[in-house]
C-alpha cells in the first residue's frame, strides 16, 4: 500500500491510496466508509467540537488518468466554532499498471472554483508505473 497526499491552498486536498488489493473494493462502499470515518473522527476530537452533517452522495464522472471515470460525490457540512462549512469529497478508482488506486478529492465549497483546476491536473495526468528505474 502507498499513500500520497498533495494538499493544495485552503485546506483542499487530493489522497492517492495505491495497492493491488483495491482492485475488488466497490467505490461506493468505500466512500461510505469513508464518510462514517469522518463522522468519528469528529466525534472523537472533542477538543474541536467539530460536528459533521448528513452526506448526500450522488454518481460523478471525471477524467482519471486520461479517461472518463465514475465515481461518488459526497456533500456535507462541517460544523465548527459556529459556523457551517459546506465541504464536497470525491472518490474515483482506477487500474493503473498493475495496480489499483483510489483517490480522493475534498475541498470546502467557498474554495472549490479556485481548487478545480489543480483538481483536474492531478487526476486527468496521473500515470503510475510500477517499473523500477
Amino acid at each position: 500500500m502507498r499513500s500520497i497526499d498533495l494538499e493544495g491552498p485552503n485546506e483542499a486536498v487530493v489522497t492517492l491510496m495505491f495497492s493491488p488489493f483495491f482492485s475488488g473494493q466497490d467505490i461506493e462502499k468505500f466512500a461510505a466508509t469513508a464518510a462514517r470515518n469522518r463522522a468519528d473522527a469528529a466525534k472523537a476530537n472533542t477538543a474541536q467540537q467539530a460536528r459533521m452533517g448528513p452526506v448526500t452522495a450522488t454518481p460523478i464522472t471525471r477524467q482519471v488518468a486520461g479517461k472518463d471515470n465514475q465515481g461518488i460525490s459526497q456533500r456535507f457540512v462541517v460544523s465548527l466554532l459556529g459556523q457551517n462549512l459546506p465541504h464536497e469529497a470525491r472518490f474515483f478508482k482506477a487500474a493503473l499498471d498493475g495496480t489499483t488506486v483510489i483517490i480522493m478529492t475534498q475541498v470546502g465549497d467557498e474554495d472549490a472554483k479556485a481548487a478545480e483546476p489543480g483538481f483536474a491536473i492531478a487526476l486527468g495526468t496521473l500515470r503510475y508505473s510500477t517499473s523500477k528505474r
